[in-house]
């Protein structure tokens, strides 16, 4: 009994494609999983590390593409529709599950064509553009906030998000001083959101660890705008989640600044 999950590009759609495929699996031995993303996302090296299989499309992106690029993705949709119905062929799932992503529009096309139960996750309070294509396709809608269920009525189901169960063994820690935050937020690691958060702390009583996503990570450094007020216990720390993912606290990890 397989179970497809399609879709990736970014940790917001990935991350929560592990999380499901690893509950899908610990619920009987008769199980199995197949994720279907593209060759240029963060699956590539994500669902491989899980031990995981990965199927790939030719599909790229078409929200904010103009001209000549958003021609050139339009034609890949045919491609990437003869992938999809391969992946159905060889894999035979009897349900599919869409995180959101370039990958998942014609993977769920195809499994809604080939009368396969499909389901769509939708973590946002704005619903993405491929979720709102989808949403009329899919039999059920899951979502991470009361809000966008509301806007798609009874078919939409309010579940959360999944998480992965590395963040539920890691032991409680006590806050200090310093306080130590992790900033994550926004697609891939979003640099205004991360700048923002470092220019509004305290100076003096905050040490601030920053999870900016593999392609921000090598701008980042010193991640405090110019002229920016921040000045912690330690200086800001970027985390590579996409290598790293796993939190661990920092006094387990000799990469990181050991607490005062």
């Amino acid at each position: 009994m397989k179970l497809l999950i399609a879709g990736g590009g970014t940790g917001g759609h990935v991350f929560p494609a592990l999380a499901i495929a690893r509950e899908w699996l610990a619920r009987g031995k008769e199980r199995e999983v197949v994720l279907v993303g593209t060759e240029r996302g963060i699956e590539m090296k994500l669902v491989p590390q899980a031990g995981l299989p990965l199927e790939t499309l030719r599909v790229a992106g078409l929200k904010g593409k103009s001209g000549a690029t958003l021609f050139r993705n339009l034609t890949m949709l045919v491609p990437a529709m003869f992938d999809a119905r391969r992946v159905l062929r060889k894999h035979k799932p009897v349900a599919a599950f869409g995180v959101g992503g370039y990958a998942a529009g014609p993977m769920l096309l195809a499994t809604w064509l080939g009368a396969v139960p499909n389901i769509i996750f939708e973590p946002n309070a704005e619903p993405g553009l491929t979720n709102k294509l989808l949403a009329r396709l899919s039999k059920r809608i899951a979502t991470g906030y009361a809000i966008s269920a509301r806007a798609w009525g009874k078919k939409a189901v309010v579940t959360g998000c999944p998480v992965r169960p590395e963040f539920f063994s890691i032991a409680p820690r006590k806050p200090g001083n310093p306080l130590r935050l992790l900033i994550t937020g926004g697609s891939q690691g979003a640099l205004p959101i991360n700048r923002a958060l470092v220019d509004s702390m305290d100076p003096g009583r905050t040490l601030l660890f920053a999870a900016p996503g593999p392609l921000r990570l090598r701008k980042l450094p010193p991640l405090a705008a110019p002229g920016s007020s921040f000045r912690s216990a330690g200086p800001p720390t970027a985390i590579n989640c996409a290598t790293r993912r796993k939190w661990r606290a920092p006094a387990q990890d000799a990469s990181l600044p050991s607490p005062s």
